[in-house]
């Protein structure tokens, strides 16, 4: 005797258009909320940077399972489940006046989207792709909040770095709007502007390490040790990068801003790649 999961599949010209029509629903209920989430994440380069994390990953992953991924297009108690769930949390959020539930939602109707496109063998792969998603909602929810307090950190440590190099910093607050956070060190005025408060590489870091641990289906102590160690590195980096502008602005007179773009690709790049040797790799047996 054998079973086969419970599914409503396409196979009349009826059932096609109840699936374009719930589909065509649940991106209509969602655009908006979508629509807002995009232009917040690229309305900012650190949070661009995020957002091309996640895409990477989620290419990566499609590739390396590329073997299992078949289109199935069917309605399963998974799909159904999920869909259920994001109509849920919209309703929610409308009836108690809170967007946040609509972005929770947008999170579940993804999962019913997968679930139907490759069926659940599929979703259960991408899991981690989205769990990482709802990350990526929260860093943007996060990041007005964080910014200021991210900047007066990085510029603290950059000045006590310097100061153990022999040199003497000081931080100077403008008053706004909007408040500016003035370096002085090395014979020059920099600016701790926005781009500087690391919270690009903080968060690429920590989405990085949480794709890879959960895809490698770590043990949860190595959440514990890793993820807070990815956050750390993040911010380390993102102060050495402050650094070291600040050291070779006076020898590259009239190339700022290429220097700041190099000085953020290495930090970005070196951060991420330590990132990926920390959680990438398997768990000895």
């Amino acid at each position: 005797m054998s079973t086969t999961p419970a599914h409503t599949s396409p196979s009349r010209p009826q059932d096609y258009v109840f699936a374009g029509g719930l589909l065509a629903l649940t991106a209509i209920i969602f655009w908006p909320s979508l629509r807002w989430l995009t232009s917040q994440a690229f309305a900012h380069e650190q949070l661009k940077q995020s957002v091309f994390i996640v895409l990477m990953a989620g290419g990566w992953i499609a590739w390396e399972k590329r073997a299992n991924l078949r289109l199935t297009l069917q309605f399963t108690s998974g799909a159904i489940g999920w869909l259920f769930a994001a109509y849920a949390l919209a309703a929610a959020a409308v009836f108690f006046q809170h967007p946040l539930l609509v972005l929770a939602g947008l999170v579940a109707a993804a999962g019913g989207f997968v679930n139907f496109t490759f069926g659940g063998r599929a979703f259960r792969r991408t899991l981690p792709l989205l769990s990482v998603f709802a990350l990526l909602i929260l860093f943007v929810l996060l990041f007005p909040i964080l910014d200021w307090p991210l900047r007066q950190m990085a510029g603290v440590e950059a000045a006590r770095f310097l100061k153990l190099l022999g040199l003497a910093p000081q931080l100077a607050v403008q008053a706004g709007p909007p408040i500016k956070l003035i370096l002085l060190a090395n014979g020059g005025t920099f600016l701790v502007a926005t781009e500087c408060n690391g919270f690009g590489l903080i968060t690429s870091s920590l989405l990085l390490g949480t794709i890879l641990l959960l895809y490698r289906q770590a043990a949860w102590w190595r959440f514990a040790l890793l993820l807070p160690l990815c956050l750390a590195l993040g911010f380390v980096f993102n102060f050495l990068r402050i650094t070291t502008i600040v050291l070779a602005a006076p020898r590259f007179p009239g190339h700022y801003a290429v220097l700041h773009e190099i000085a953020g690709l290495i930090a970005l790049y070196a951060g991420l790649g330590i990132v990926w040797w920390l959680t990438g790799r398997k768990a000895p047996a």
